[in-house]
C-alpha cells in the first residue's frame, strides 16, 4: 500500500460523462460499536443504538459539511452515478447536495450512509489501509473551513474546536477519525477501481465523431405554412376539447418568501477613449510604446476586477451557506420556522411575493436559471413549482439555488392555489389554437416524409441530391462546415443535433426525417472531416483519462452496493 501513501489529492475530470469533481478529502476510526439502548440499525450483525446512530449519521454529515469534507459524504451517500454527478457539481460551489437536502432525505437514505460508514471501517481493517497521524493533521489543515486567504489558520481551527464541535455532539477525536476514514476511502477507491482501462479505440472513435467538421445540405418544411391553412369547425373544436378537458385549467399559482443574493450589475464600459494622435505625429515609436502600456494597464485592470468579483461571489456563497446552516440549526433545535428572523440576524430582508403563476414570477426572479452543468440552465420557476406543500415548514424551504453568474436564491413555499377546469366557452379559443397546431404538425411531418421518400427515389435513378430536391419544388440550403467545438451556424438553431446525427452517416447519405416543434427537415451529408491537430490529439488523451476515471468511479459504486447487500443491513425499529 506504500504507493498510495502520498495520495492526498486526486482530481477527477470526467469530460465524456459530464462528471467534474475533486477527491481531495476522501478515511479509520470512529467505530460503530454497540450501545446500551434499543437497536436502531444492524450491519454485519453489529448493532447501533440511537446515540451512536446519530453520531455516525446526522452529526457526521453536519461535521463534514461544515469542514468541507464533501466528497466523503458523496462517496458514502450517493446510491448511483447520476446522483453522484449532481452532488459533485454542487461541490464546485463549496456546498454539499446531501446535507442541503437533509429535510428530504429518507430514513432509508440515512441508514445507507451509516451502513456504508460501517462497511468502510470493516474494509479498511480487512485491507490493511492506514493513514498516519501526520497525514491526518496535514489533511485537516487543508480543509477550507480552517483557511484564511488560502493558508491554514490555527485561530480558525481553535475557534471551531471550542465553539462548534461541542454543539455538533463531536470532539476533536471524532474529527480526526472521520478524516482518517476520509483518507483511507481515497486509497480504497483506487484499489477497487484503479488500473482498469477502457477501450482506447472506442473512446477515440466516439470523441472523433464529436470533433469532426461536417457540411450538410438541408431541406426544411415549416409548420407555419400549414398552420395558416387550418380552420377547424366548431364541432371539431368541441370534440377536441371534450377529449382533452384536463389540459384546460386555470394556472396554478403560488406564493413564496425568498432571499435573492446577487452581485450588482457590472458598469458598462463600452465608451471608447479619445485617441491622442499628437505623440504619433512627433514620435511613432513612443506612441507605440504608450499604446502597449495602455493595453497592458487595461488588461491588468480587467484582471483585477474579475478577481475582485470572483472574491465577492465566494463571499455570497459563504453568506448563503451560513444562512442555510442557521435554518438547519433552527430545525435541529425544534423551533418553529421563522425565516424573517433568521434572515434578519444576517442583516438580510426577506421578500414576500403575491400569488403568481409559472409565467409571472416576481420581477427580480423572472428569467433566472440555475447555473452548473448538472442543472443545465434549469429555470428557477421549475424548482418553485416542483416543491410539494407540507405541514412541516422546514420541508417547504428550498436548498440554496445557484442562479446567474454568482447569485443564490433560498425560498419558502407559503401557499399553493391549485388549478381548476375551464368550461367550453372559456377554453374554446385555446382548444381551437391547439387543434390547429396539432393538425399542422401532423401535416408538416407527413409532407417532409413524403418529400424525403421522393428525393431518395430520384437519387436512385441517377439524379444528385440538389437536382432531386429542386425537382420536388424544394430548395436545399447548405449548413457548415461546422463542428461541436465551434460556434454553431447562426441560421441553424439545431446545429448540435444535426451534427450528432451526421456523425453516424457517411458522405452522400441522407438523414431520416427530423421533426421539431415548428418544422420538419432532412439533410444530405456533403463532407465529414477531422483535422489532425495537436489539440485534437490532446483531447483524445484527456478523454481516455476521463473514461478511466468514469470506469473507476462506477466500479467503486458497484463494489459498495455489493458490500451493502452482503452486510445484511436491518433497521429493527423501523421494520
Amino acid at each position: 500500500m506504500r504507493k498510495y501513501t502520498g495520495l492526498m489529492v486526486v482530481v477527477f475530470v470526467l469530460l465524456g460523462a459530464g462528471f467534474l469533481f475533486t477527491m481531495n478529502d476522501i478515511g479509520t476510526g470512529g467505530g460503530a460499536g454497540g450501545g446500551s439502548g434499543p437497536t436502531v440499525l444492524q450491519v454485519y450483525g453489529d448493532s447501533l443504538d440511537q446515540q451512536n446512530y446519530n453520531r455516525m449519521g446526522e452529526q457526521t454529515l453536519q461535521l463534514c459539511s461544515e469542514t468541507g469534507m464533501h466528497n466523503y459524504i458523496n462517496f458514502l451517500m450517493a446510491p448511483d452515478a447520476a446522483q453522484m454527478q449532481q452532488a459533485l457539481q454542487l461541490g464546485r460551489f463549496g456546498m454539499n447536495y446531501f446535507t442541503m437536502m437533509r429535510n428530504n432525505l429518507t430514513t432509508q437514505e440515512l441508514n445507507r450512509f451509516v451502513a456504508n460508514r460501517m462497511i468502510l471501517q470493516r474494509s479498511i481493517e480487512e485491507m490493511g489501509l492506514y493513514a498516519s497521524e501526520d497525514e491526518v493533521s496535514e489533511a485537516i489543515k487543508s480543509l477550507p473551513t480552517f483557511s484564511d486567504q488560502g493558508k491554514y489558520s490555527e485561530a480558525a481551527y481553535s475557534l471551531f474546536a471550542e465553539k462548534r464541535l461541542g454543539k455538533l455532539g463531536m470532539t476533536e477525536k471524532h474529527l480526526r477519525d472521520v478524516m482518517r476514514e476520509n483518507l483511507c476511502l481515497n486509497k480504497l477507491i483506487n484499489i477497487v477501481g484503479g488500473g482498469l482501462t477502457p477501450s482506447r479505440s472506442a473512446t477515440q472513435d466516439q470523441l472523433e465523431a464529436q470533433m469532426q467538421t461536417v457540411t450538410l445540405a438541408k431541406v426544411v418544411l415549416t409548420r407555419d405554412k400549414f398552420l395558416a391553412a387550418e380552420n377547424p369547425t366548431e364541432e371539431e373544436v368541441k370534440t377536441y376539447w371534450e377529449a382533452h378537458q384536463d389540459a384546460y385549467k386555470t394556472d396554478e399559482k403560488r406564493r413564496i418568501s425568498y432571499l435573492l443574493l446577487n452581485l450588482p450589475e457590472e458598469a458598462d464600459e463600452s465608451e471608447e477613449e479619445e485617441k491622442d494622435d499628437t505623440a504619433a505625429e512627433t514620435d511613432p515609436a513612443k506612441a507605440e510604446e504608450e499604446e502597449k502600456a495602455k493595453a497592458l494597464a487595461k488588461v491588468a485592470e480587467q484582471t483585477a476586477k474579475r478577481e475582485k468579483r470572483a472574491q465577492a461571489g465566494k463571499a455570497l456563497t459563504r453568506q448563503i451557506q451560513e444562512l442555510y446552516d442557521s435554518i438547519i440549526d433552527s430545525e435541529n433545535d425544534k423551533k418553529p420556522l421563522d425565516f424573517d428572523a433568521i434572515a434578519a440576524k444576517k442583516d438580510l430582508k426577506v421578500v414576500k411575493s403575491e400569488l403568481f403563476s409559472r409565467s409571472e414570477l416576481p420581477e427580480e426572479l423572472q428569467g433566472l436559471t440555475l447555473r452548473g452543468s448538472s442543472n443545465q440552465n434549469r429555470p428557477l420557476a421549475d424548482v418553485i413549482f416542483a416543491m410539494s406543500m407540507s405541514d412541516n415548514a422546514y420541508n417547504r424551504v428550498s436548498a440554496p439555488l445557484p442562479v446567474g453568474e454568482h447569485g443564490w436564491v433560498v425560498f419558502v413555499l407559503e401557499e399553493v392555489v391549485e388549478p381548476v377546469l375551464l368550461d367550453y366557452e372559456a377554453a374554446k379559443d385555446k382548444a381551437r389554437a391547439q387543434l390547429s397546431s396539432q393538425n399542422a404538425t401532423d401535416k408538416v411531418k407527413k409532407a417532409a416524409e413524403e418529400a424525403r421518400t421522393a428525393v431518395l427515389e430520384l437519387m436512385k435513378s441517377g439524379k444528385d441530391f440538389d437536382a432531386a430536391v429542386r425537382e420536388k419544388g424544394l430548395t436545399p440550403v447548405q449548413v457548415g462546415p461546422f463542428s461541436n467545438s465551434t460556434a454553431p451556424p447562426k441560421d441553424e438553431p439545431s446545429a448540435q443535433q444535426l451534427h450528432s446525427i451526421a456523425a453516424g452517416l457517411n458522405p452522400g447519405e441522407v438523414s431520416e426525417t427530423i421533426n421539431e416543434n415548428d418544422r420538419s427537415l432532412f439533410f444530405l451529408v456533403e463532407k465529414r472531416e477531422l483535422e489532425d491537430t495537436e489539440e485534437n490529439k490532446l483531447r483524445v488523451d484527456n478523454a481516455m483519462q476521463a473514461a478511466e476515471i468514469d470506469l473507476m468511479l462506477r466500479t467503486y459504486l458497484n463494489w459498495l452496493n455489493h458490500q451493502y447487500q452482503k452486510a445484511e443491513v436491518k433497521a429493527p425499529e423501523i421494520g
